[in-house]
């Protein structure tokens, strides 16, 4: 209704429980690239990008392993909620 939710699946290794939060924060890489790769900050300024729109972004388990990350934003207004995703563009349905 009033939130769009976007799912960014992986069949990888996953994170457990308690690292979860933690991938969030700045220079933290979960040892899954090889070193120097990157420095650790995609995820925080992602995070920080959908807060500042009103949304969040969240870290949750995929069911048979793996990690899906959950980005949830505020609908636009006047938009036709209910549409069938089959009537989308095929770039916005897939």
């Amino acid at each position: 209704g009033e939130r769009v939710e976007l799912r960014v699946v992986d069949r990888g290794r996953g994170v457990p429980d308690e690292a979860k939060e933690r991938i969030f924060e700045p220079f933290q890489r979960y040892g899954d690239a090889p070193r120097g790769a990157g420095v650790g900050l995609g995820l925080p300024v992602s995070r920080g990008f959908a807060e500042a729109m009103g949304g969040t972004l969240d870290a949750e388990d995929t069911p048979g392993g793996g990690l899906t990350m959950v980005l949830t934003l505020t609908a636009a207004p006047g938009r036709d909620r209910d549409r069938d995703p089959a009537t989308l563009p095929a770039e916005a349905a897939s």
